[in-house]
């Protein structure tokens, strides 16, 4: 395997409204590519990015450890994009007060990669948030990509984000938004509860902005849900697949998930298993017995499934 790294300089991100680098490191990893090698593009998950997937794991199998494995037998081209934001993260979606990701994906990382190896079949793949990104940009971009694989992605919002509602309201509440990211950011260390806040003020500036302006789900002065949290549900791929699951017909298409996964995203994953199969569109479909982390030997299973084809 041979590691390359390149520099993207992001049309997308130009002039973002939190002064975000647009020049964005590009990591590829190529294992003996050949003429029809698809792009495996990795969406890292949040408070994560590019040089996340090369993290060694001394308790668990990490992504190198993956690839190393499965290098044995297949070809292929692992492209890592840097996608890290101001929010210490990414939901990989065109937002006003964050930056226009998946134009960054979608437009400007396709265009650079096709330079580099012509056109070719491309693949989305991710964890998490990384999961929800490769779900909703294939969604939206049947003409792009070919699948993708969607490990415990962020879906059926009710019970993946409801939960730290609470958590959040009760820090923000007399805070707010800006003196809470003030503190965040010059703080050494945070608390747990402080870090669902900072997720749920960026997931809100992903979902439910106006123009630079963040919107928060639910009421600081009483906690109770408000009229943006509709705005989230707009973006849940439960929801999206009612509308535009029918383009998702004869993509290559792997859904993993835990079933002890801490967030309840399972529920979720298997709703829109349930969903993909109404529509009779072909997919892959498995349940393990983990929870939400930990989780890159899936990978094991459905790297295969794609690169096996070519």
């Amino acid at each position: 395997m041979e590691i390359i790294t390149k520099i993207l300089d992001s049309e997308a991100l130009h002039d973002n409204p939190v002064n975000d680098k647009p020049q964005r490191e590009v990591t590829i990893i190529e294992n003996s590519p050949k003429e029809n090698t698809p792009l495996l593009v990795g969406l890292a998950g949040f408070f994560g990015s590019s040089r996340s997937f090369l993290n060694k794991s001394y308790t668990n199998i990490d992504f190198m450890d993956v690839l190393n494995k499965i290098s044995k037998k297949y070809s292929f081209i692992i492209i890592l994009p840097d996608t890290m934001t101001y929010f210490r993260g990414n939901q990989y979606v065109n937002s006003t007060a964050v930056g226009n990701y998946s134009d960054f994906i979608t437009k400007d990382l396709i265009k650079f990669l096709f330079k580099i190896y012509g056109k070719r079949d491309v693949y989305l793949f991710g964890k998490s948030s990384g999961g929800f990104g490769s779900i909703y940009n294939a969604l939206h971009n049947p003409d792009i990509f070919s699948g993708f694989i969607d490990i415990s992605g962020d879906s059926y919002f009710h019970y993946s984000y409801l939960r730290d509602f609470p958590v959040a309201y009760k820090i923000l509440k007399n805070l707010g938004i800006k003196k809470f990211m003030e503190k965040f950011n010059s703080d050494y260390i945070h608390s747990q509860d402080e870090l669902t806040a900072e997720n749920i003020i960026a997931m809100s500036a992903f979902y439910s902005p106006k123009n630079t302006e963040i919107n928060l789900p639910f009421d600081l002065n009483d906690g109770g849900l408000n009229e943006h949290w509709n705005a989230w549900l707009k973006f849940d791929p439960v929801n999206i697949i009612d509308t535009s699951g029918i383009s998702l017909k004869n993509k290559k298409i792997i859904l993993q998930t835990g079933i002890y996964d801490e967030y309840s995203i399972n529920i979720g994953m298997n709703m829109i298993h349930e969903k993909l199969s109404m529509l009779n569109i072909s997919h892959t479909y498995k349940e393990y017995p983990v929870g939400h982390f930990n989780t890159n030997h899936l990978y094991l299973e459905s790297m295969p499934e794609i690169l096996k084809d070519y």
